[in-house]
């Protein structure tokens, strides 16, 4: 993947805390009506931990 060019980096989908590049950074990608959707998560507890919650 690609490092996005953007000037502010995304937020944690889960914790809010600002998404560096790193090799912790976690992205999951959906479709929906027809348009892509990227959750970043700045580390794999984070991502797990809305996993957790989606599931619920």
């Amino acid at each position: 993947m690609i490092d996005s060019l953007e000037e502010e980096p995304p937020e944690c989908r889960q914790c809010g805390w600002s998404v560096e590049p790193s090799s912790e950074r976690r992205v999951v990608t959906t479709v929906g009506d027809g348009a892509a959707v990227h959750r970043h998560f700045c580390s794999d507890e984070c991502l797990e931990c809305w996993e957790s919650a989606k599931s619920d």
